[in-house]
């Protein structure tokens, strides 16, 4: 019978409740400066410890939102060595998303320009790292970049999208190419680890996630760009989600937002939309924060009723970055003195 790790479950679920308040970041928005906010985090269970050298009249906005993404990295390797996890496949899935950072950073410079990744790199990372990152920044060319990940599957995602050009122009292609990956890698992983509801509850919470990344991004594209059925189908994950697909179809073919929300009204995502309450919010405004907060909502669910460790962790690692998010909003926010409403508006809440 495969073991559900009920220690690590716990451990997930007790740090958890030591998570950021909607009351904590109402406080935080309210502060007037950097060095405030650094110095209230230091004082919270969560990030005091990886905080506690800084000093906060003197920190600087990108080191502290850099510290704020390593902490969950290593909240995620705190829970997975409590039992060992971490030597199985499917629980270094957080290194994967990582992973995927670093190579979509090399891409995002031409080739020949190492300094402005090396200047970017996050060094803290390489150890875990299934790929050489000094291989990753000394390369020159996007033949070079793939040979530096030649020992994994992003090898061949990477060497397709050559086929299209240079894979700088290729960037959002290569970034979904590469997630899609992931998210089957996972999976595959899964169906080795997990069994009966444990497993369907981890593609139940992946697969709400994938649906409510594409709504996201199908939105925008309509919104923004007035995009049609063939451009918004190339801009999605190319992995099924809980959302049938005749009705992935008609989103994608509706004439504009308004046929669009039409659609979406009937989905289980319209429904469940209904119930939260933005009234001042613009429609653009309330519709992306409403999907990020169906987001949180689903994998807070995944969370409180999961059965198994791998459920606790996907689920968790959504919510801490999330916070992490809502965090740099907020640091984001004082930078360039935004008004506390607005900052506040921008948040992902309970």
């Amino acid at each position: 019978m495969p073991k559900n790790y009920q220690a690590t479950m716990a451990a997930i679920r007790t740090a958890y409740g030591h998570r950021l308040t909607s009351a904590d970041l109402c406080e935080l928005v309210n502060l007037h400066s950097l060095a405030e906010v650094v110095a209230y985090l230091k004082e919270t269970e969560t990030y005091g410890e990886i905080l506690k050298g800084l000093e906060p009249a003197y920190t600087h906005r990108g080191h502290l939102e850099m510290l704020l993404k390593r902490n969950l990295f290593s909240q995620c390797l705190h829970f997975c060595s409590m039992e060992h996890l971490q030597k199985s496949p499917f629980f270094r899935f957080f290194i994967y998303d990582y992973e995927i950072r670093e190579l979509m950073n090399k891409i995002r410079f031409r080739p020949d320009d190492i300094q402005s990744y090396i200047s970017s790199m996050d060094t803290w990372a390489a150890s875990y790292l299934n790929y050489s990152q000094e291989a990753l920044a000394h390369a020159t060319s996007y033949e070079e970049i793939i040979a530096a990940v030649a020992q994994t599957p992003y090898a061949a995602v990477l060497k397709k999208q050559l086929q299209y050009g240079e894979l700088h122009t290729q960037y959002t292609q290569c970034e979904l190419a590469l997630r899609a990956c992931c998210l089957e890698r996972i999976l595959n992983e899964a169906k080795k680890q997990m069994k009966g509801d444990d497993l369907a509850e981890l593609k139940k919470l992946i697969g709400e996630q994938v649906d409510l990344i594409n709504l996201i991004n199908a939105y925008r594209l309509k919104h923004v760009f007035h995009a049609e059925r063939n451009e918004l189908k190339s801009m999605m994950l190319p992995i099924p989600g809980r959302l049938p697909q005749r009705i992935c179809e008609e989103l994608y073919t509706a004439q504009d937002t308004d046929a669009f929300f039409e659609i979406l009204d009937t989905t289980r995502y319209g429904k469940r939309m209904r119930e939260l309450d933005m009234p001042d919010a613009p429609e653009s405004v309330r519709l992306e924060h409403s999907f990020q907060v169906l987001r949180q909502h689903s994998a807070r669910k995944a969370l409180h009723f999961s059965g198994h460790a791998a459920v606790s962790l996907y689920a968790v690692h959504v919510l801490y970055q999330i916070e992490v998010q809502n965090l740099i909003t907020i640091i984001e926010g004082k930078r360039y003195d935004m008004p506390v409403s607005v900052i506040q508006s921008m948040l992902i809440m309970d």
